[in-house]
């Protein structure tokens, strides 16, 4: 899951700029994340169930700084969606407290958002923002399909 990430991260701001028209420089502080999802995968040869707390915290992460950037209007939040299914899908049935904990986490995290996560750092034009959020809708749920896909039937034990 995390090369995936990896692999699509830089991809953001190239998308946000030729989709949206606005918002490329300040949506390269998503890229600084990058490095922390290239770690996933070599945590993972060391301690696996650290790579499996780690990969939905660092999405975690990364969507609320997306969103303080953007705003909720955005649709980075959505974003959690795919963090919540990876914590519910990626542990084993022993270390179901560490998968319970990530989603209660990310769901705490985004009702504090909700509530009290102030205005956007960058404030798009509404247009500008309404096809941000197109991208958004649609990238979120690229990302929630491939998870439910790539977990879809797995063996957790």
């Amino acid at each position: 899951m995390a090369w995936v990430i990896v692999a699509n991260k830089p991809l953001y701001p190239v998308t946000i700029w030729w989709f949206v028209g606005g918002g490329f420089e300040p949506s390269l502080a998503t890229l600084i994340a990058a490095p922390l999802y290239a770690a996933v995968p070599f945590l993972a040869r060391r301690a696996p169930l650290m790579a499996r707390v780690a990969t939905p915290a660092i999405g975690l992460a990364d969507t609320l700084l997306a969103t303080k950037v953007f705003g909720p209007g955005s649709g980075t939040e959505l974003f959690l969606f795919a963090c919540g299914l990876l914590a519910a899908l990626s542990f084993r049935p022993h270390e179901v407290w560490w998968s319970r904990g990530l989603i209660g986490l990310i769901f705490v995290a985004f009702v504090a958002m909700r509530l009290g996560g102030g205005a956007a750092l960058y404030a798009l034009p509404p247009d500008q923002l309404g096809r941000l959020l197109g991208l958004n809708i649609f990238s979120s749920a690229s990302l929630f399909a491939f998870i439910g896909l790539r977990f879809a039937g797995a063996d957790r034990e």
